[in-house]
């Protein structure tokens, strides 16, 4: 699975998905901390990777109409809790919930995880 992590994910997370054999990049290792947030996720469409962040403003971006995306993952989590934040999204990438990612949007909590297809919003 191809993930493009935003700047405001840990590297101490970048470098977990790495040591567990994720092909990642990431907004701070290309160097494009600031970049636009439509930029950042066409870049990751570009090359299917879906887009890992903590920033909501993406839950707007993902309703625009005709935005394609290969899918986009928003951490809400209360305690910004690198372990807590890494063990989610690792069991989420490697559960069977990870075939329902491609394109779609996933809001992931300490609680649960929830799936919408954009898609059919419209």
């Amino acid at each position: 699975m191809k993930l493009f992590l935003d700047e405001n994910v840990a590297k101490s997370i970048y470098e977990k998905l790495v040591n567990e054999g994720f092909d990642v990049k990431s907004v701070s290792e290309l160097k494009l901390i600031g970049s636009k947030d439509i930029e950042l996720l066409r870049l990751a469409s570009e090359e299917k990777r879906i887009f890992v962040t903590h920033d909501k403003d993406f839950i707007n971006i993902a309703y625009i109409k005709n935005l394609k995306h290969s899918g986009i993952i928003i951490l809400k989590f209360k305690l910004q809790i690198s372990n807590e934040i890494f063990s989610s999204l690792l069991w989420l990438l490697k559960s069977d919930i990870k075939l329902k990612l491609e394109n779609n949007l996933a809001i992931l909590s300490e609680t649960e995880v929830k799936i919408y297809n954009v898609s059919s919003l419209d």
